[in-house]
């Protein structure tokens, strides 16, 4: 029985049939989306099959006929393999599909016929680069294993309070200053890292060969210290910060009632629209807390100005102000839903969510939808691949239905999560990753009701060994299907974040900016 994850809509094999070798010298169709495929079929098997007459075998056709513009047919017989689809997005996945077929026939496929094509146009893995720098060749490896999942969305997270990962020309300090911490936490090695703009347009072009669009994510109001430190003046009370070097929650964020912040955003913004053409920018909205606007003289007149009655509402109108400088330039945008359930009269039904903490079926989903706004699941049960397989069991994901209501078309779609305070290099990213992401591919590629973890069981050991193709450092069974005391020593191990939070320097810090305030 074949295994391919994500799990197709329809295979029907001729099991009677010995596989057949499909290679030659001059093996693939000349068509852009083929390029990594050759790739991948030098550095698997390289000359083994060379005894071609010349004639191509994997045969690629645009089809207009096909079912979706990622859909495709993948039908192997008489010693070739075709490829139908109306898109080369759609051949370039027929071929993903194919890459497991040889894998698993050590250079053979097997007599079947594929039918093919998503739930949801949105699959998504987001990787978080601001706690921690990945390097250019780690994100392209990540990026490879995304396509090998048919996802098709790179959410880039690159500005963050620990660290500003991406060069802005108009404001060299973000790099400069921004991008290096003394420490982590309470240890003593620095860290720093950032991404020349060659570099962004690097991985870009490669995320584009493999068919998957880039949202880079600049968070904004909250998040900001890396940016603060480097220019004091776009914090309320022009304070002079350091890039952050505990994680947690920052109470000073970006002023939301000088139009000296509007324009630092607009700038960067500028310079990420260069960057990143796929016409979508996340704005990040979360974790916003107030402190400081209730306290700041031109936040308050902002409001007073635009007859907001809260601090939730201002944020709502920062959010809506930035999303309308990107639709004034052909761009839409994204937020996360945290600190948005107040005041969303205020907050543009253009700006989709990434819903990450809401529960399946609450009427907030409802009334939002109901505006208009466009819906990411990546609630953090199950998604947020960071999490413990204490907390997200290979179960718990599997047994998540993916969509946020009844009707699947109300879901844009779904994303893995990598929150990286504890993950800070690509071997833990791995273990965590994989298998959980086999998974949440399977429910945002194959037909609702499909996945569950007992189909997904059965397929596991097939999905090991694919991985193990690409040296994967996976979690095995006893760690994502844990006992009652991994699962105690992994939530005691991951909760010792409580331990890193700065609730008590929050509170002498809010003190002495209180008394700014007042001498102002």
């Amino acid at each position: 029985m074949l295994n391919v994850i994500p799990q197709p809509v329809s295979i029907l094999e001729n099991g009677k049939e010995k596989g057949f070798t499909v290679f030659s010298e001059d093996t693939v169709t000349p068509m852009p989306c083929a390029k990594d495929f050759i790739l991948f079929k030098e550095e698997f098997f390289g000359d083994r099959f060379k005894d071609g007459d010349g004639e191509e075998t994997v045969i690629l056709t645009i089809d207009n006929s096909v079912q979706q513009d990622e859909g495709y047919c993948l039908a192997c017989r008489d010693g070739k393999a075709y490829i139908n689809a109306k898109t080369e997005t759609g051949l370039f996945w027929g071929l993903e599909t194919l890459k497991q077929l040889l894998l698993q026939g050590d250079g053979t496929v097997p007599f079947v016929k594929i039918t093919d094509y998503p739930r949801f146009s949105y699959r998504g893995y987001m990787l978080d680069c601001g706690r921690y720098f990945y390097e250019k060749d780690d994100v392209k490896r990540i990026i490879d294993l995304m396509a090998l999942h048919k996802l098709n969305v790179l959410h880039w997270h690159l500005t963050e309070d620990q660290g500003w990962r991406v060069e802005i020309k108009k404001y060299p300090l973000l790099t400069e200053k921004g991008s290096y911490r003394s420490h982590t936490n309470f240890g003593f090695k620095p860290h720093s890292g950032y991404y020349t703009q060659d570099d962004i347009k690097d991985i870009v072009a490669y995320c584009h060969e493999r068919k998957i669009k880039v949202i880079p994510e600049f968070d904004v109001p909250g998040h900001t210290v890396s940016a603060i430190a480097c220019y004091p003046y776009l914090s309320c009370f022009d304070r002079k910060l350091s890039v952050a070097t505990h994680w947690g929650v920052k109470h000073d964020i970006l002023c939301a009632g000088k139009e000296s912040t509007y324009q630092f955003v607009f700038d960067v913004l500028d310079e990420f629209m260069e960057l990143f053409p796929d016409k979508i920018i996340h704005i990040g909205g979360d974790e916003a807390v107030k402190t400081r606007w209730k306290l700041c003289p031109h936040c308050q007149a902002e409001m007073k100005k635009h007859a907001l009655k809260t601090e939730d509402e201002l944020q709502m109108y920062f959010m809506t102000k930035v999303n309308d400088y990107l639709n004034e330039h052909g761009f839409k945008s994204i937020m996360w839903n945290y600190n948005s359930i107040g005041g969303t009269e205020h907050l543009s039904p253009d700006i989709a969510w990434t819903v990450c903490g809401i529960s399946d079926g609450d009427e907030v989903i409802r009334t939002e939808l109901n505006r208009g706004r466009k819906l990411i699941n990546t609630n953090s049960y199950p998604y947020y691949l960071d999490f413990p397989y204490g907390w997200n069991t290979l179960e718990r994901v599997c047994e998540a239905d993916g969509a946020l209501t009844e009707n699947d078309s109300e879901t844009w779609g779904i994303e893995g999560c990598m929150w990286t305070e504890y993950v800070p290099n690509m071997k833990r990213l791995e273990f965590l990753t994989f298998p959980r992401l086999g998974t949440i591919a399977e429910k945002a590629w194959a037909e609702k009701g499909y996945a569950s973890f007992e189909t997904f069981s059965h397929k596991l050991s097939d999905y090991y060994s694919l991985l193990d193709n690409f040296g994967v450092n996976y979690a095995k069974p006893n760690k994502v299907c844990p006992s009652a005391v991994y699962k105690a020593l992994s939530s005691l191990w991951f909760n010792r974040r409580v331990f890193h939070w700065q609730g008590l320097h929050n509170l002498i810090d809010n003190k002495k900016v209180e008394i700014t305030a007042k001498k102002n």
